[in-house]
């Protein structure tokens, strides 16, 4: 009975001798182990998880333009998302979480007007809304209740959601970039913003990516020349990018900058 005991408690050691060097001897517990089958000891905690605009699948576009002038002419359009999923997102409030679902992603009104400021110069502005149940819900923000700064104690009481979130850029081009005339430049400079809920990417900018208008303002300057015919050099710097409002961070709610950004690239056509 002793022997079978000793065998038994050498079985063991070997095996968690194995499994103690096939972990680089880690004292920790085991990852690959919590990966496969599942944490074995339940925890309670919070989880900081990013904001994430759904993609739009389907929508319907219409727009309207009307020139007053050679020199001066506005814009009104209108976006429709269609057929969407539901969306749901949690918000931990108390012990508990609350749920809010959404199958309305956009409803976006716009309107713009450019002024051509003789032959080489035009300026422009946009405005626009996102009002839906959803754009407000992401431009609201996480309850935190008995917190002080600097901190990480607090209690949740869920999301508050926001205004209508609303964006809007003004901008100035000079000059015109055409790769069938060599020696041809443009260069321009805009102001951007963007509140959370508001943009859904494809933006057309080509200056930024879309991660520099969610929920930012920003400044971006660029500019093009062509040095030979069908090839474009462009450059653009986006600086000064900072939130709108505040983000969730484990210390609870907190104003943040993005930083600069700058692109370069060329474009051959064939």
């Amino acid at each position: 009975m002793v022997e079978t005991s000793n065998r038994v408690s050498r079985y063991w050691s070997a095996l968690q001798n194995f499994l103690y060097q096939s972990d680089q001897y880690s004292a920790l517990p085991r990852e690959k182990l919590g990966n496969t089958v599942g944490l074995v000891v339940k925890v309670t905690g919070t989880v900081l998880q990013k904001d994430t605009i759904p993609a739009i699948e389907r929508a319907a576009y219409i727009q309207a333009r009307h020139s007053f002038s050679p020199d001066f002419g506005v814009m009104a359009w209108y976006l429709r998302s269609t057929g969407d999923d539901t969306h749901s997102f949690a918000a931990a409030h108390g012990d508990t979480n609350d749920i809010a679902s959404f199958d309305q992603l956009a409803n976006v009104f716009g309107i713009g007007a450019q002024w051509h400021v003789g032959d080489r110069a035009t300026v422009s502005l946009d405005y626009g809304q996102n009002r839906t149940d959803f754009g407000r819900y992401m431009n609201g923000g996480t309850i935190y209740e008995n917190h002080e700064a600097g901190n990480s104690t607090f209690d949740f009481g869920g999301r508050a959601s926001g205004g209508t979130p609303h964006f809007w850029v003004a901008r100035v081009d000079i000059g015109k970039s055409d790769t069938d005339r060599t020696g041809s430049w443009n260069a321009f400079a805009d102001y951007k913003y963007f509140q959370h809920g508001s943009t859904f990417g494809g933006n057309g900018t080509e200056g930024v990516p879309d991660r520099y208008l969610d929920g930012i303002k920003s400044f971006t300057v660029g500019g093009g020349y062509v040095p030979a015919k069908d090839i474009l050099l462009e450059a653009f710097y986006t600086f000064d990018a900072k939130g709108i409002g505040k983000r969730d961070t484990l210390y609870g709610s907190e104003n943040f900058s993005l930083g600069d950004y700058t692109r370069i690239q060329m474009t051959y056509r064939f």
